[in-house]
């Protein structure tokens, strides 16, 4: 068996299976009827993007890669606000992520609602 060049002495060991990514249930929104729907508008002035952009604390943040996902996922959700309340909860990362985006932008950290949240994250109401 030796003379065998494509003959293995020891078994392979097959690669350890990659988890699938974490997927979170979220509550499907009620539609909004036309006439409460609200034109969009500029969440945030481009001093505060600006201040957004500077902050250290925040890029800093931003390397964890499970928060990036984190944020794509609450972005791309149909209910962000949801996802928002939930992961400010239960993730004391993230917590510390929007708690930071609000001192940066000026709103009151630790006083405000999901929406205000979404808004400094620059995401605000999907329409």
């Amino acid at each position: 068996m030796a003379d065998n060049p494509f003959t293995l002495e020891t078994p392979c060991e097959k690669p350890a299976p990659v988890p699938e990514p974490e997927t979170i249930d979220v509550p499907p929104v009620a539609p909004v009827p036309d006439y409460l729907r609200e034109e969009p508008v500029a969440l945030l002035s481009n001093e505060q993007l600006g201040r957004l952009g500077q902050s250290n604390r925040l890029r800093e943040l931003l390397k964890n890669e499970g928060l990036r996902k984190m944020i794509g996922m609450i972005d791309s959700s149909e209910n962000p606000e949801y996802l928002l309340d939930r992961s400010r909860k239960e993730n004391q990362l993230f917590m510390e992520f929007s708690e930071e985006i609000l001192a940066v932008v000026g709103r009151e950290p630790g006083q405000t609602g999901a929406e205000q949240v979404l808004e400094a994250m620059g995401m605000g109401k999907k329409v």
